[in-house]
């Protein structure tokens, strides 16, 4: 290296270590966004790691990563009650669609349980009315109040099944591990049955041919869809609640 080149390096430096030694005013490196600490610890606005003042670093949430507010709770959409209930009975021979579906919504969406009789027994008696007659037996449904001939059909024939349809939940009976019939704590209630076992809801259950079984013949299990399962793959466990295979 000749002294040309030296001289030129010396120069160099010297402005180099000038620029460094100057205060801006500013606070803090501008091109590093580091926010120097008194104690010797450094922030770093990007980051979001705040000082101690003990010398360390405590790190903060980084901004823009804030757990949202925990939402409220939405309208209830579906009772998940007795299955076929509100597909069978609610609004099911309106023909007009757009009230079909707002009344089954409006169904679903009722959370008032103690005016749930008032409220939708009379609406469930209407159709229950039309399933009477599906097998052209009328009076043989479930609970429908028996007329002999030629005496006035009463308007409350119907009411007694309806009202139990209108309590729309699931009962079990929980003193007893015999568990055999879809709605059997209710059959048992209604005195179809001496004993109905413990009720409520298993896979097992064919529960639409129960329904409309009891909705047009009065009995438990006379009227048929003729399907026996879905084509789907079998992944429940029909003996131990929640009725669900381990997970793969």
């Amino acid at each position: 290296m000749n002294k040309r080149n030296i001289m030129l390096l010396a120069v160099l430096s010297a402005f180099s270590f000038a620029f460094v030694g100057c205060d801006d005013g500013v606070e803090g490196d501008p091109d590093t966004g580091v926010t120097p600490d008194p104690d010797g610890g450094m922030m770093d606005p990007d980051t979001g790691v705040d000082p101690d003042p003990d010398g360390g670093m405590m790190m903060a949430e980084p901004r823009g990563m804030e757990n949202p507010p925990i939402p409220g709770a939405g309208s209830q959409i579906d009772r998940i009650g007795r299955p076929a209930v509100s597909t069978a009975t609610i609004a099911t021979f309106n023909g007009d669609e757009t009230e079909r579906g707002m009344t089954k919504d409006a169904y679903n969406a009722d959370m008032d349980r103690a005016n749930w009789v008032t409220t939708w027994a009379p609406a469930i008696a209407g159709a229950l009315a039309i399933y009477d007659g599906a097998d052209t037996n009328c009076g043989n449904q479930l609970a429908a109040t028996p007329v002999e001939p030629g005496n006035p059909i009463p308007a409350d024939r119907y009411a007694t099944l309806a009202g139990v349809l209108a309590d729309d939940v699931v009962y079990v009976n929980s003193t007893t591990d015999n568990c055999f019939l879809y709605i059997g704590v209710e059959a048992q209630a209604l005195g179809l049955l001496p004993d109905g076992g413990c009720g409520g809801r298993i896979p097992s259950y064919d529960v639409i041919r129960t329904s409309y079984s009891v909705f047009i013949a009065g009995t438990l299990a006379d009227i048929d869809d003729g399907i026996v399962a879905d084509d789907a793959e079998d992944t429940t466990d029909p003996d131990t609640f929640p009725f669900l295979s381990a997970p793969l």
